[in-house]
């Protein structure tokens, strides 16, 4: 037998309720929730029911429409969403494939999907919106080899876990007052949220491929060591003695291990490190500052290195951040 979730969005920015299904589809369009085109309902129902938080880049509402509701939801563009059933049951239909999903069953929505779901009048949704940017460098700063092309998890809903690390920061992140907490502990929690999201879902990010896997113990030993010095010089000989190892072993580890030289690997990690700042630091002023930060003296060389790695130069990444909305 099914049990209700125990999440509960106890710390919320906004909360309405007695509301008619319209208004509620309308109040999460302007929060850049993704539209809601509501097909059918019933008639005359005042019974809907919302919770909304925005912590760090994710946004998070806990809703249920108080009577049976069909929405259709275009593309989601630069968003992916977590969806929880808490309660009652909803079905989803996408090209041609249909579930029904009951209390515990959880399924992630990719940005480029249209789907049309039905409420069920008990049904009660949790749904975590994580921006398409954020989960993709989480996923380069969490050791995954991802390439520019976005990430897609399998669309067949699974028992969301009910215990362990996407479970347990799940909980710490509705039940925390993001204002208490700061920015950079929130985008900390976001980050830890999504890397237990990649090892949840399946999808298209290779496991074997991911650096902080199950390598060699002398890689991980190194990438902690470079994350520690990330704003310093690091040679390679250095990374050798690291590990007692001589220069040579440590090459062919490498090209074992990652296909990948150590200098290459660390150029990696500060890229990804760079793209992070510029994606989610607003006290920064200007690419110059960042690139030199972390040791990349000759921009023109920098700037060709993070568009072939990131996939677009550092000024584009940064004029992106400008014109987000605080």
């Amino acid at each position: 037998m099914r049990c209700k979730m125990l999440f509960n969005l106890s710390a919320c920015d906004h909360e309405i309720s007695g509301v008619s299904p319209f208004t509620l589809a309308n109040f999460l369009i302007q929060k850049k929730f993704g539209d809601h085109y509501i097909l059918q309902k019933e008639s005359n129902s005042s019974a809907s029911h919302l919770k909304f938080k925005t912590f760090g880049r994710l946004s998070i509402s806990e809703l249920s429409y108080g009577s049976e509701v069909q929405l259709k939801i275009p593309p989601l563009g630069n968003f992916y969403h977590l969806q929880i059933i808490l309660g009652g049951s909803c079905t989803w239909q996408c090209n041609g494939r249909h579930f029904l999903l009951r209390p515990g069953d959880s399924m992630i929505h990719v940005p480029s999907s249209e789907y049309s779901t039905t409420y069920s009048p008990d049904c009660k949704k949790l749904i975590i919106q994580i921006p398409k940017d954020f989960l993709q460098q989480s996923a380069r700063e969490f050791g995954y080899l991802t390439s520019n092309e976005p990430i897609l998890f399998n669309s067949t809903p699974v028992p969301f876990p009910n215990s362990g690390p996407a479970f347990n920061l799940l909980n710490d992140i509705i039940e925390q007052d993001g204002a208490r907490l700061g920015d950079r502990a929130e985008l900390y929690y976001a980050k830890l949220l999504s890397n237990a999201i990649l090892n949840t879902y399946d999808s298209n990010l290779n496991q074997s491929e991911c650096l902080s896997g199950p390598h060699h113990r002398h890689i991980e030993l190194i990438r902690d060591h470079v994350m520690d010095n990330l704003t310093t010089d690091i040679p390679v000989d250095q990374l050798a003695s690291i590990c007692r190892i001589s220069r040579k072993s440590l090459y062919n580890l490498f090209e074992r291990e990652t296909g990948l030289t150590p200098s290459a690997y660390i150029r990696q990690l500060k890229l990804e490190t760079v793209h992070s700042e510029l994606s989610n630091n607003r006290r920064v002023r200007n690419v110059t500052e960042v690139a030199l930060k972390y040791g990349f003296t000759n921009l023109g060389r920098f700037s060709a290195q993070y568009r072939e790695h990131i996939g677009e130069l550092p000024s584009e990444t940064l004029r992106r951040l400008e014109r987000q909305p605080f």
